[in-house]
């Protein structure tokens, strides 16, 4: 008599195996781990090249009304349209901007660059204005109470200075770009 059942096949577990695999899991998880690291370095050179270019294009456009400043020691900066004008002007300096806004870093910054926001903050007394400078040009103005006053970043407002704030692509990972911001508030401090 034969048996219909099947034989079992035998098992044979060779030493190692279980090494193996926990070795190649975590050669995998160090690989993800190694690349996610230098996608964060990528990150903070952007970041650290950019803050340095937008603090020197406002400290740029913050040229203060001289005579103001003789006659009543009141640093002020008259006029946020021409103000605006010298930040463009030292963004795509600072920056390697071509005439479409676009970096020639592309390592850095893959798209255009464009301007978010341009405030110009005149401090008089306890009083606040900033001078909100749109891209088509328009101005407009809003009122605030000195310590009270935040840019938008929520930095409290102390003296007259410029906020500006940029937004840019950066190509990522495996070729995934996301749309980066980065701004920036320069006090004028004069001792």
């Amino acid at each position: 008599m034969r048996s219909t059942e099947r034989p079992r096949p035998s098992i044979r577990l060779r030493e190692g195996k279980v090494e193996w695999t926990a070795g190649l899991f975590f050669l995998l998880f160090l690989g993800i781990f190694l690349c996610a690291q230098l996608q964060i370095e990528s990150y903070r050179a952007t970041a650290l090249y950019l803050e340095d270019a937008l603090a020197a294009s406002n400290l740029a456009s913050a040229v203060i009304d001289i005579r103001e400043y003789g006659i009543s020691n009141a640093v002020r900066i008259a006029d946020p349209q021409a103000a605006y004008e010298r930040y463009e002007a030292a963004l795509k300096e600072n920056l390697g901007l071509d005439e479409n806004w676009e970096c020639a870093n592309q390592g850095l910054i893959t798209g255009p660059v464009n301007v978010e926001d341009y405030i110009v903050y005149n401090v008089r007394e306890d009083v606040v204005t900033a001078w909100h400078v749109e891209e088509n040009g328009t101005v407009w103005e809003e009122k605030g109470v000195l310590g009270k006053f935040c840019s938008p970043e929520g930095i409290p407002v102390e003296a007259t200075g410029v906020y500006s704030e940029l937004s840019f692509p950066v190509k990522g990972f495996l070729g995934v770009t996301v749309e980066a911001r980065k701004g920036k508030l320069v006090d004028i401090v004069v001792n």
